[in-house]
């Protein structure tokens, strides 16, 4: 038993400074490596290096969710002005306006722009809408898009944001005016 509680001893007293020889060194290292096994502000360190990192990343996830806010709100301003355009698609300065106003994004009409392109039955693009499809229909398309310059808060570099839509028209603007009248009475009551 007695050798035992000396192995014991021994064993506890093996990783001492004393044990491993420290009091042999000259007094400046034994400050030093007292200093490294010290573990008092550990935590204070750490927090001091780990918040502007979070700090950094949360700005950033914030910068990142109002650009993408941004961009929704584009996007819904032109899908508004969608809307107008399915009802006359050659009254580009009224689907601007509906633009603007449809968004808090702070955009004008000149951020705006609207583009009306063709395609035939099949798919085919024509290079000019007055062109034909040998017959088949013409597909009358209008593209609104609505831009804005965005700079990012967090690194303060300008970002264009855009929101567009595409809707197809109706062809009878084109061909016939006159088929656009509202309807009467006289016209639901086959309803």
């Amino acid at each position: 038993m007695n050798e035992m509680s000396e192995f014991i001893k021994m064993r506890k007293h093996a990783n001492t400074p004393r044990a491993r020889g420290m009091n042999a060194m000259p007094a400046p290292l034994k400050g030093l490596f007292g200093w490294f096994s010290c573990k008092r502000g550990a935590a204070a360190i750490e927090f001091a290096i780990i918040t502007p990192v979070m700090l950094a990343a949360l700005a950033g996830i914030g910068d990142y969710g109002v650009t993408v806010y941004e961009k929704m709100e584009l996007t819904s301003a032109a899908r508004s002005g969608a809307q107008i355009a399915l009802d006359d698609y050659t009254n580009t300065a009224t689907i601007k306006q509906t633009v603007v106003e449809a968004t808090n994004a702070g955009i004008s009409t000149g951020d705006v722009t609207t583009t009306i392109f063709c395609e035939c039955d099949d798919g085919t693009s024509l290079s000019s809408c007055s062109n034909s499809c040998g017959g088949a229909n013409v597909k009358y398309y209008m593209t609104i898009t609505a831009s804005k310059v965005h700079n990012l808060i967090f690194l303060g570099t300008p970002m264009t944001l855009t929101g567009s839509t595409t809707v197809r028209a109706e062809d009878d603007i084109v061909l016939n005016t006159s088929l656009r009248e509202p309807f009467t009475t006289a016209d639901k009551t086959g309803f």
